[in-house]
């Protein structure tokens, strides 16, 4: 975490310029994009109320992409701090998640600018519980996101590997997670088995409270599973590449 904040502070310009240029685009690409196409939701809500924990939940999890690329790809394929650390005495578990956990705590940051961003743009839909629960819904998306970027850094052992893995879970993330396009819009199997993915099963979750007020606790709690089981499998992972 101080690594970053020192990163940071020595592109502090920059980075308040993308920080504030990334959540418009999002904006722009989303919001005012598919407005006219996709009006009303299952839910019989307005689409500004549908998309704007969407845009929330994309933003947080865009966003932590180059410091997963960083420090797991970038640091690997290049033996720098990586390496060192893994030689340190913190098992491989400890480091996969120091690494998803200050890219939870960017996320959450970033979430918090998006909103307060937005306000500014258009009317803010939610009150105090559900903008808890956005925050929570954001973060479990994160800890998913995060480690399978993870997993993608530690396999892939080139940047075009790397790229094109990335491009195809944000189209996913994008088209095929209902963040934007409702999975009962796809046929029936496909529907069915877009569904079953965990960022897809977040997304569902999140929706079903923010919009019906219902907690789907099975699709609250498998993704977090999954996101611990995925956190095991990096660390090993991650031990017999740093062998190599």
């Amino acid at each position: 975490m101080m690594r970053r904040i020192w990163l940071l502070g020595n592109n502090i310009t920059s980075s308040l310029v993308l920080s504030f240029m990334f959540p418009l685009t999002i904006f722009i690409f989303t919001n005012l994009a598919f407005r006219n196409a996709l009006v009303r939701s299952f839910y019989d809500i307005t689409f500004d109320v549908w998309i704007y924990p969407s845009m929330v939940l994309l933003i947080s999890g865009l966003s932590i992409i180059p410091s997963i690329f960083r420090d797991i790809f970038d640091l690997r394929i290049h033996k720098k701090v990586l390496t060192y650390l893994s030689l340190s005495p913190y098992s491989k578990r400890f480091i996969i998640l120091s690494f998803l956990m200050v890219a939870l705590i960017e996320g959450i940051i970033m979430s918090l600018g998006s909103i307060l961003l937005f306000s500014f743009i258009i009317t803010y839909p939610f009150g105090l519980i559900e903008t808890i629960a956005l925050l929570v819904y954001s973060s479990i998306f994160i800890l998913v996101f995060g480690n399978i970027l993870i997993t993608i850094s530690i396999l892939a052992d080139k940047s075009a590997t790397f790229l094109i893995s990335i491009i195809v879970l944000f189209f996913f993330i994008l088209l095929g997670s209902g963040l934007i396009i409702e999975l009962p819009f796809f046929p029936p199997s496909v529907n069915y088995i877009l569904s079953i993915f965990p960022i897809s099963m977040i997304v569902q979750a999140m929706q079903s409270y923010l919009f019906s007020g219902f907690i789907n606790w099975p699709l609250t709690f498998s993704p977090l599973l999954f996101s611990m089981g995925l956190l095991i499998i990096n660390s090993i992972l991650l031990r017999n590449k740093l062998r190599q």
